[in-house]
């Protein structure tokens, strides 16, 4: 069976016994992307302290942001290259089922789901509920560090599309698009902004935090659960329309894939967002 979009632990779980029962070693690359955005090297600690058998470690802030600098936003993309190099470092290859988690019902899985399919790889999926429901099963830990095998990605047409600023930009005017803001609703807001230099929203979003597509567990909420809160959120729209934004393009990748596992296809990312908007001066801001 191919994934897409989520495996369960169980899923996950089963795989990785059969392999141990029968010697064979299965088509699989696990990613251990644990991040934080106050604390970027907490991955690193998290790793050492237990992670699922088997899972290699991917420094977030170094293998999957591109170069940050003035105008790029906290977490731009990288260099396609560059990118596919370094996944192949982490034993990714075009043949294997690739599956990503972070600490649960946070967005650094879904950022790198992203990023995967943006070159060209499908068989990508996110672990519903990531380590927190690993360890809330009882399923065994691992703290010796995982050596993968390099692996080869062969070049595809991307199955993911970045949304650039002028895009943006251009929709103050055009109004072709709704752009979704992940973000939290007090930050979207302005109100107590405690991560970028400036507060507010990009003019004309809507604020659907992240957050609402999560149960309390970290887990996603059912497709069909999701299905109905996003077409009331569309209001006639196709999913086309809509550019998710978030703080830099972490947190807005979860809406972005929750619509995609209920059926909503084809929404885009602003990888850039609201860490990047601020930086250009001439870009308006509503902070209200």
């Amino acid at each position: 069976m191919i994934y897409t979009t989520l495996m369960n632990v169980q899923e996950l779980h089963s795989i990785l016994v059969n392999q141990k029962i029968t010697g064979k070693k299965a088509p699989l690359c696990v990613l251990d992307c644990r991040c934080s955005i106050e604390n970027p090297d907490i991955g690193i600690e998290l790793y050492k302290e237990g992670h699922i058998p088997g899972a290699v470690l991917c420094d977030f802030d170094k293998v999957v942001t591109g170069k940050v600098c003035q105008g790029s936003g906290r977490h731009p993309m990288p260099d396609r290259e560059i990118f596919i190099k370094n996944m192949e470092s982490l034993g990714v290859s075009s043949d294997k089922q690739i599956v990503l988690y972070d600490q649960g019902g946070l967005g650094f899985a879904t950022r790198l789901w992203f990023q995967l399919r943006w070159i060209g790889l499908e068989k990508v999926a996110v672990l519903d509920g990531g380590y927190q429901a690993w360890v809330n099963h009882k399923f065994p830990v691992a703290t010796k560090s995982t050596v993968p095998e390099a692996g080869v990605i062969n070049a595809n047409e991307p199955l993911e599309i970045p949304t650039e600023m002028k895009t943006v930009q251009d929709n103050l005017n055009t109004h072709k698009y709704l752009v979704v803001d992940a973000r939290s609703n007090s930050r979207f807001h302005g109100i107590g902004e405690t991560i970028d230099k400036k507060a507010g929203h990009i003019p004309g979003s809507v604020c659907r935090p992240g957050s609402m597509n999560f149960n309390k567990d970290g887990a996603f909420k059912s497709p069909v659960e999701l299905r109905k809160e996003f077409l009331e959120l569309l209001d006639g729209r196709k999913p086309t329309q809509i550019i998710n934004s978030c703080g830099s393009g972490v947190n807005a990748s979860v809406n972005l894939f929750a619509m995609d596992l209920c059926g909503l296809v084809g929404s885009h990312l602003y990888t850039g967002s609201w860490s990047q908007w601020i930086d250009d001066e001439s870009n308006p801001i509503v902070c209200k």
